[in-house]
């Protein structure tokens, strides 16, 4: 085995322990050597010193020796763990897998179960539009709701998502599916979710239909405005018409006035006179003139 594979194997440590001892063991011996015949020779250290010296280092290297040998009995333990990992880890890639099967299978369970749903929900649909489509036109001798309502006579007039509506012998009204008896519930297969959104939708119609009405009405009011305006331009012209004949009539008739008091006085101052005649007709002028004079007033004010 080389040196490479002991590290590797785990015994590494405790070689290389025996082999450090060793080594000190062969340098404590040529440093005793060393010491000896320095001793001899009259050096410092005594024999004594360093064999004391020596032994200490012995013990410590003992000590080294032990710790080796305890690491290098761990060692197959420690191997044996990392073969119990190693399949741990091996096992664990196999659960990787087996869950990504499971969970695709998961997955393909769960959308055949949403198309067998949805399939249901389409009978379910169908079931609903045949038994709520034959109920219409169904009589019935009283109609008794969950909150106490009585009804008499009834005849069913349509059943939708929100109730049903029917005629009575008081009249009609729509009862809401879920004040409905259990039984009619269930056969007319009530649904709370599209109860909810058929109010919805019916709110919504209601609104589109109640702003179409204003926007008709106000078109209407729009229209009427437009109508009224234009007949008070039109009077406005016709009286504006007419206020420019009535003074053209005043002016004439001013002028007409003024000539004839002037034969008046000529015709006086005859012998045989028609003065008086004249006299009623200018009269007469002067009247209209002051009724042609109240009506220009009053189309002045119109203007």
């Amino acid at each position: 085995m080389s040196f490479t594979d002991m590290m590797s194997s785990g015994r590494g440590p405790g070689v290389i322990g025996m082999v450090m001892a060793l080594f000190v063991l062969i340098g404590f011996g040529l440093l005793f050597m060393f010491a000896f015949d320095e001793g001899f020779q009259g050096g410092a250290l005594s024999i004594e010193s360093l064999i004391a010296q020596q032994t200490k280092d012995i013990e410590t290297s003992k000590g080294a020796i032990i710790s080796g040998q305890d690491l290098l009995n761990l060692a197959p333990a420690r191997t044996l763990k990392a073969k119990e990992l190693a399949n741990l880890k091996s096992k664990g890639e196999g659960y990787k897998d087996t869950i990504g099967n499971l969970k695709r299978e998961v997955a393909t369970a769960n959308s055949e179960i949403v198309l067998l749903k949805d399939g249901f929900e389409g009978y379910k649909n169908e079931y609903r539009g045949f038994v709520r489509g034959k109920a219409k036109g169904e009589a019935m001798a009283k109609l008794e709701t969950r909150s106490g309502g009585v009804y008499e006579d009834v005849n069913i007039r349509e059943v939708s998502a929100i109730g049903i509506q029917i005629r009575h012998s008081g009249g009609q009204i729509r009862i809401p599916f879920d004040d409905l008896p259990e039984a009619m519930q269930d056969h007319f297969q009530f649904d709370p979710n599209q109860k909810a959104a058929a109010v919805v939708s019916e709110n919504a119609a209601r609104a589109i239909h109640e702003a179409a009405v204003a926007v008709t009405g106000d078109q209407q009011k729009n229209a009427m405005a437009a109508a009224r305006v234009k007949e008070a331009q039109a009077n406005k012209v016709k009286a504006a018409n007419t206020f420019a004949m009535k003074v053209t009539q005043a002016e004439d008739l001013e002028n007409r006035i003024e000539q004839m008091g002037k034969s008046i006085e000529l015709e006086s101052r005859k012998k045989v006179s028609r003065a008086g005649i004249m006299s009623v007709d200018l009269a007469n002028m002067q009247r209209q003139l002051t009724e042609l004079r109240a009506q220009i007033a009053t189309l002045q004010g119109l203007l």
